[in-house]
């Protein structure tokens, strides 16, 4: 177990850390940047549609604004999961007279997958939150960590190894495996049932208000807001028992 300082305040034994990945761990803008504008791409391929308007228009209805270099607050990147943006796209289009259906979108993600698993396309897409490996290394001996995010376990793996901090992480819990999505608290008790460590010793760490809710609903002592663009902060002021920028405001206590 462990005692953290966070933002000047202690926090007694701690014995594990659950972390959302995008906008937790790596910044949300230069990941979702490159994998938006693939799927919008993919997607026009596909519907032989040449119009680069349509494509931008798909990256914006996902929830990345290029012009401000930021993603949208409300998503639904970054909130809602793959199922849920996969049906968006498609009644979207529906709605402006395109014949396109879910088989389409989602053979558009798929491809979109391959792209973004090469390792010289993630590793520039992929920007660590400041201060990230300095934590990590600094409480590997004395607490257990985990990921819970919507992204694909095998991809979790990848990414974890390819960055090389794999080695800190005990679980990685995929939406591929989710039961439930967040804010449902399924995937927070698996983590903490799989890794035997009961709520009053356990951390969890999100930048949206699905991470957060999910955390307090699994019983989580403490839930962090790590602030990025998607963070509510009007609601996760209510919730969150710490918000913090990036991780030098959390530092092992000796």
């Amino acid at each position: 177990m462990i005692d953290l300082a966070i933002n000047g305040t202690t926090v007694k034994e701690i014995d594990l850390i659950i972390f959302d990945k995008d906008g937790t761990l790596f910044e949300l803008y230069p990941y979702w940047i490159v994998v938006a504008r693939r799927r919008a791409e993919n997607i026009c391929h596909a519907m032989q549609i040449s119009d680069k308007s349509v494509v931008n228009w798909i990256i914006q209805l996902m929830g990345v604004d290029t012009v401000k270099r930021s993603m949208n607050p409300n998503g639904p990147i970054g909130i809602y999961n793959r199922s849920y943006i996969q049906n968006l796209v498609v009644e979207e289009l529906q709605k402006k007279g395109y014949l396109v259906n879910l088989q389409v979108i989602s053979g558009a993600f798929q491809e979109t997958d391959v792209y973004i698993s090469q390792d010289q396309i993630l590793k520039q897409a992929l920007v660590p939150v400041r201060g990230l490996q300095d934590f990590l290394s600094g409480i590997t001996q004395t607490c257990r960590c985990a990921i819970f995010s919507y992204d694909q376990t095998v991809n979790l793996e990848h990414i974890m190894h390819l960055m090389q901090i794999d080695r800190y992480f005990s679980l990685l819990l995929g939406g591929d495996q989710l039961k439930h999505p967040k804010p449902d608290p399924w995937g927070a008790v698996k983590i903490m049932n799989d890794l035997h460590v009961s709520p009053a010793h356990t951390l969890l760490i999100g930048d949206s208000i699905h991470d957060i809710e999910s955390g307090k609903k699994a019983g989580c002592k403490y839930v962090i807001t790590r602030r990025s663009d998607i963070s509510d902060l009007a609601k996760l002021r209510r919730l969150s028992d710490f918000i913090i920028d990036d991780y030098t405001s959390i530092t092992p206590v000796k």
